[in-house]
Order: C-alpha cells, then sequence, then structure tokens
C-alpha cells in the first residue's frame, strides 16, 4: 500500500512539475531570468499629460475628464534614457476604465523620431494587466515618449458614446523575470478582449498581434504529458488507460470552455453597458458606424421619397463600410454594384446607384462607361447641408442608352 501511495505522490509530482516546465514555455521564459525583477522604471499616472482630451492630476493619478475633438483621448510621457532592451515587460493600471473603450500603448523612439508606434492592449479591468513587449518588432532602441491611446471599441460602439471619464493610475516597466513573464501570460490568456467577428469561438487574443502561445495547444499537451506519465509511472494499459486518456482530454476541454466562457461573459458585459436600460427602438439605433446609418437615413429620406427605385446597388470606400451601408438599407432592394458589373447584368432604368466614400464613378473605366448615360441626384436643402451631392457620397438614376 505504501508502495503504491509512494507512486502516486510520484505521478502527481510529475504531472505538477510538467505541467509548470509548459507555463514557462507558453510564456517563453528564459530560464536564467530572476525570479522577479532586480530593478524597474515607475511612472505615476500624473507623470502623463492629455494630449487628446482634457485632464488634470488626482494625487498620483492622472483623471482623465473627456475626449478629443474626434471622441478618442492620448496621454503621454517622456522618459529618460530608457533602453528598450533593457525593459521588455509593461505593467499598467487603470480605474474605472470603460468597457467601451479600446486601449492601445504608444511609443517613439530616438532611432526613429517621427514614427509613432502602437500596440493593442487587453481591457485593463480594475487590477495590474501586463504585456511582454519582447515580441514587439518595433520595442527597440532609446525610447524617448510613452503614452496611452484610448478610443471606442471599433465597429461596435458610437464613438460618441464611448468615452467616460477614468483614470491613469501608473505603469512600470520590468527587465525579464519568471513573474513578469507569467504575468504577461495570464493577461494574454484571461484578460477581456473586445468583440470582433471571430470572438464567438476565439480563446483569448485574436489576428496577428503579438501574444503568448496558444491556450488550446497548452491545454492539449498538458492532457497529453499526464497521460504519457500515467503509462510510464502508474503503467495503465487498456481499459483502465482508455478511461484516464478520455478523462484528460474531458478536462482539457472544460477547462477551455471555461475559459471560453469567461471571455464570452466579458464581452457581455460591455455590450451591457452599452444597451442596459435603453429601450428596443433606441438600441436599434446604437450602431458602431452611426455616420453610415445616418447616411443610409438621409439617403431614404431625401433621396428615395415615396417610392424607391426598383434596385438600389452601392459601392463604398472599403467593404465593410460596403456591407454596413448595404444592412442599414434593408429591407429594400438593395446589392453591391461590384456584384453586378463584371457580370454585365443589364440593369433597369431608374436604378439608384450610390458611392459612399467612393471615387469609383470617376476613377472606375467600367463604371464610367455604365453611367454613361445616367442622371446624377441633386440633393438640396437639408440633404445637402448633411453632405449629399458631395464627395462623401453621390447617388446616379440610371440610364440606358437609348
Amino acid at each position: 500500500m505504501r508502495r503504491a501511495w509512494r507512486v502516486i505522490a510520484i505521478f502527481v509530482v510529475a504531472v505538477l512539475a510538467s505541467w509548470l516546465a509548459l507555463l514557462f514555455w507558453a510564456a517563453q521564459t528564459d530560464w536564467r531570468s530572476p525570479l522577479a525583477p532586480v530593478t524597474e522604471r515607475a511612472f505615476h499616472g500624473n507623470e502623463f499629460h492629455a494630449v487628446f482630451g482634457t485632464g488634470a492630476a488626482h494625487g498620483s493619478h492622472l483623471h482623465v475628464d473627456s475626449a478629443g475633438e474626434d471622441f478618442s483621448a492620448l496621454q503621454s510621457t517622456a522618459p529618460a534614457q530608457l533602453a528598450a532592451a533593457d525593459f521588455s515587460i509593461l505593467r499598467y493600471r487603470f480605474k474605472h476604465f470603460p468597457r467601451t473603450l479600446e486601449l492601445s500603448l504608444l511609443f517613439r523612439t530616438a532611432e526613429n523620431p517621427g514614427d509613432v508606434q502602437t500596440i493593442a492592449l487587453p481591457w485593463p479591468g480594475a487590477g495590474v494587466s501586463s504585456f511582454d513587449l519582447s515580441r514587439v518588432a518595433t520595442w527597440r532602441g532609446t525610447i524617448i515618449e510613452l503614452g496611452f491611446a484610448e478610443f471606442a471599441t471599433a465597429q461596435n460602439v458610437p464613438p460618441e458614446l464611448g468615452f467616460k471619464p477614468f483614470d491613469v493610475v501608473g505603469v512600470k516597466l520590468w527587465p525579464p523575470s519568471w513573474r513578469g513573464d507569467l504575468g504577461a501570460l495570464a493577461t494574454d490568456w484571461f484578460s477581456a478582449w473586445p468583440w470582433s467577428q471571430r470572438s464567438v469561438h476565439a480563446l483569448g487574443r485574436e489576428g496577428e498581434a503579438p501574444h503568448s502561445r496558444s491556450a488550446v495547444l497548452f491545454a492539449a499537451l498538458a492532457a497529453v504529458v499526464a497521460i504519457g506519465w500515467a503509462i510510464v509511472l502508474l503503467g495503465l494499459r487498456g481499459r483502465r488507460l482508455l478511461l484516464v486518456t478520455i478523462t484528460c482530454a474531458a478536462l482539457a476541454w472544460l477547462a477551455l470552455d471555461l475559459r471560453w466562457q469567461a471571455g464570452l461573459v466579458q464581452r457581455l458585459l460591455a455590450t451591457r453597458t452599452l444597451y442596459a436600460g435603453v429601450a428596443w427602438p433606441q438600441r436599434a439605433r446604437i450602431v458602431g458606424d452611426s455616420d453610415i446609418e445616418q447616411a443610409a437615413d438621409e439617403l431614404k429620406a431625401r433621396l428615395l421619397g415615396k417610392t424607391a427605385p426598383t434596385r438600389i446597388l452601392v459601392d463604398a470606400g472599403s467593404r465593410f463600410e460596403m456591407l454596413r451601408l448595404v444592412w442599414h438599407l434593408l429591407p429594400l432592394n438593395v446589392g453591391e454594384l461590384v456584384q453586378a458589373v463584371p457580370l454585365g447584368v443589364a440593369l433597369p432604368d431608374d436604378c439608384l446607384i450610390v458611392f459612399l466614400d467612393s471615387d469609383a464613378w470617376q476613377s472606375d473605366p467600367a463604371i464610367r462607361t455604365l453611367l454613361a448615360h445616367s442622371q446624377r441626384v441633386k440633393a438640396s436643402g437639408a440633404a445637402l447641408a448633411n453632405g449629399f451631392d458631395s464627395s462623401r457620397l453621390v447617388a446616379f438614376r440610371y440610364r440606358h442608352a437609348h
């Protein structure tokens, strides 16, 4: 019996030690680094000043009262003699940071003073967050400016509704250490990231920006390690090994599912901040692209009149703007111009062709030929004041050649 318990104890220790090694691997920690940072560069919030928006020092904090004209805010400080190679771990803390804002780190170097670098950071929450700057290729040379930029969550929050006052508590820069690397790993895996097109199924950080190794890969390797030690130390075979394999796989799946659920809850809390207490008709009007929504409203109210055209075809400066304009014009008979022109579709007379932030009606030869006999829609009064018949939004009534 004692021998059995001894083997089990050895198995537990081996599994835990292996998982710890995997954590260091995921955090990309150098084993030669110290346990804790031997030095640091600290900046209190009141050492920053508001570049865009307004802010004032409240004790050791910087209280940011308002955003700039474009609904974004920027705070900056100028550190002295800060070598990027010596400090790779960023530790930052904010107070009352709204869930409707995204956060980015900004910095400039003495080697490229005219080039401002930006790095997206996770939502800071109420505690201290960490980020590993060693994975950022541009974090090199001598840092001459360090700052934070805040702006409404892209494509989800109307810029005019995103900002709420908050405090910059402080920033610390650490050299590599076990504590710093593991802290950056925890922030990367468990902090809140804003909604995106992949948010329904993504775990943690998304996109191509620098980040730690995948939590999914870590969970898979952790399960494989536990199964391997069960074979080597416990001598499991056959049905017992199958049972342990199923158990490990289920536990890994459960851990990842809990992580996914936690990220979803964070995003739902951000949504609740924006929509809670608002009546349903008003909720429908709270969109991240309110300027495109207003363009669609004006198009329907001022240009279409009481009788809508048989067809509306739209083109825009970007794919996102085009799809969102189509969305806001529904349930009208609306589609994309780029889908019709290459196919040589015979367009009906009086269909409306709309260009939003696009000069294709002037620069694209195929579209110029298409519109050769069409009539440009002229707006007046309130429609003209809201930007119609301008470089932002231009509309044509299609006419066949006769």
